[in-house]
């Protein structure tokens, strides 16, 4: 692995630091504000302004709309906007979807689809987990029944982050109900708007209005929305989760670091019963700890992204990315916590409010984060059996 970047990486990089300078990522208007994955929240207007300027499209072909650069090239374009805190939410699914597009979609979704997503015309979200179908995807119950060149499709999908906002979703469907599990499942590309699809938001324990759930009653679907071949959707799902836990935990590290700096800049002004806080040892020792982490974690984000860039699978490496990534962020808000613990005293007039609130809800919202996009447990089992080379227990 080559540790240094190359000259049009440094480039880009420099290029999206100005353009947040000149155009601060906070101006857009948000639909979803800032949950702490370390992308940033959901902004039609920002992203479709990324779209502009051709970034939602780094490393896709020119002839689909994109631009024929590098993965890493859309990494460090990604993760210097993570830093700004810049709303990425909007496209982050529709990244995934597009990669399934471009390795198992026909041309005509090809040219109906890429195109309008690169300038952020349209937006997506992915609909796999139900009910009864969370980390075990072979328990799907949706069903897709052929009649014609149609799909009557009818079930229940549950946690499609931003459904409500999105135009399309990847959806998970039971073709052949009479195949083994694995096998009689396939992906559509559903639009949300269709008769038939009703979507209702879920409010979780700490406010955030991101998750959704869709049902669906007599959808029909044309075959040619039939991604990738019919009753061979598992593999396709999962080349996209492989993408989906890099993409949606690669970027924790650069948004936790503007958190850790404000946190040392209030450190460093606070008094608590007439002492400096910045000289409590136990204070100092534990940020000292998260910058490590810190650290740590943007390597094995740069290691994915490189094996990525080379392109080579990252089934198990995407494991390590959002296990850590996750708990991660899980001690940081509690720290944060205990640090501004005297500020759920102040008033909305002072001047750490605003932080005290943002490390509240994290603290609420990353309980979650190691659930969502498979369990912490289901990840570390795939890095024991895939990574290591274990048996399974």
């Amino acid at each position: 692995m080559d540790f240094r970047f190359s000259e049009e990486e440094e480039k880009l990089r420099q290029e999206v630091r100005e353009f947040c300078e000149k155009e601060p990522p906070e101006s857009f208007p948000h639909e979803i504000e800032d949950e702490g994955y370390g992308f940033g929240g959901w902004s039609r207007a920002f992203t479709q302004r990324l779209g502009q300027k051709g970034w939602l499209s780094i490393s896709w072909p020119k002839q689909y709309g994109g631009m024929g650069g590098t993965v890493m090239q859309r990494y460090v374009a990604a993760e210097e906007l993570a830093y700004h805190r810049a709303p990425q939410y909007g496209h982050l699914f529709g990244d995934a979807v597009a990669a399934g597009i471009l390795s198992k979609g026909t041309e005509e979704q090809k040219m109906e689809f890429l195109p309008k997503m690169a300038k952020g015309e349209i937006l997506f979200s992915t609909g796999l987990s139900e009910p009864g179908a969370g980390s075990d995807l072979l328990n799907t119950a949706t069903k897709a029944v052929k009649d014609g060149d149609y799909y009557i499709i009818n079930g229940q999908k549950i946690w499609p982050t931003g459904a409500h906002l999105a135009e399309w979703t990847l959806l998970l469907a039971r073709t052949d109900p009479n195949a083994p599990k694995s096998k009689g499942l396939s992906t559509f590309l559903v639009d949300t708007r269709w008769p038939g699809v009703t979507v209702n938001p879920i409010i979780d324990m700490a406010g955030a209005k991101s998750f959704n759930e869709i049902f669906l009653e007599d959808v029909r679907v044309h075959k040619r929305y039939l991604l990738g071949q019919e009753n061979r959707g598992l593999p396709l799902v999962f080349e996209a989760l492989e993408g989906d836990r890099f993409w949606g935990r690669c970027l924790r590290h650069a948004g936790s670091r503007k958190d850790l700096e404000e946190l040392v800049e209030y450190l460093n002004e606070a008094r608590y019963d007439g002492h400096r806080l910045k000289d409590n040892q136990i204070l100092r020792d534990q940020l000292a700890q998260i910058a490590v982490e810190l650290q740590v974690s943007r390597m094995i984000n740069y290691k994915a992204a490189w094996l990525l860039n080379r392109g080579q699978s990252i089934s198990w490496e995407s494991s390590v990315v959002k296990v850590f990534a996750d708990e991660l962020g899980q001690r940081l808000a509690q720290i944060g916590l205990q640090i501004l613990g005297p500020e759920v005293q102040l008033g909305e007039d002072s001047k750490w409010t605003k932080l005290r609130k943002r490390f509240t809800f994290l603290y609420k919202f990353n309980r979650g984060l190691s659930l969502a996009g498979g369990t912490s447990e289901i990840q570390r089992m795939t890095i024991a059996t895939r990574g290591l080379g274990l048996p399974r227990g």
